[in-house]
């Protein structure tokens, strides 16, 4: 019998190669992270045209639709906003509840300090401002 000299398996090689060529594409990609917003866009603007002894209807054409409407305590009306950016640490939120007597708006409470408009961080748009607000407090109007 003759003896063969042990040659390198290219098919092996080949595989090694694609693996670490493989490795090598995946470590250029980089994970994008998305912006989440979450809720109705609060702002000090929208705020200060509240007025007590408004209508229900009109509270819900300046505010948009109550984010949190209690079945059970339906007097009350809670608006949240939240936005998280996705490639930075970039948070604000705002916090306002309204409560009604008689259909009628009889109190508003500002549970977080809210921005104003041109402070507003949304999805897709370059962050504007500093960092947002995020003082505990209860104003009561």
């Amino acid at each position: 019998m003759t003896d063969f000299p042990a040659r390198p398996s290219f098919a092996k090689t080949g595989r090694i190669a694609s693996i670490v060529f493989s490795l090598l594409l995946l470590s250029a990609c980089s994970v994008h992270k998305i912006d989440i917003q979450q809720g109705n866009v609060i702002t000090q603007e929208m705020f200060e045209k509240l007025k007590i002894g408004m209508d229900k209807q009109r509270v819900e054409l300046t505010l948009g639709t109550p984010l949190i409407v209690d079945p059970f305590r339906r007097d009350r009306w809670d608006y949240v906003y939240i936005y998280e950016s996705g490639n930075t640490n970039e948070h604000q939120s705002a916090h306002l509840t309204v409560y009604f007597e008689n259909n009628r708006l009889s109190k508003i409470d500002v549970q977080t300090i809210l921005p104003k408009e041109s402070e507003v961080k949304k999805p897709g748009s370059s962050l504007r401002g500093g960092s947002s607000p995020q003082a505990q407090g209860g104003h009561a109007h």
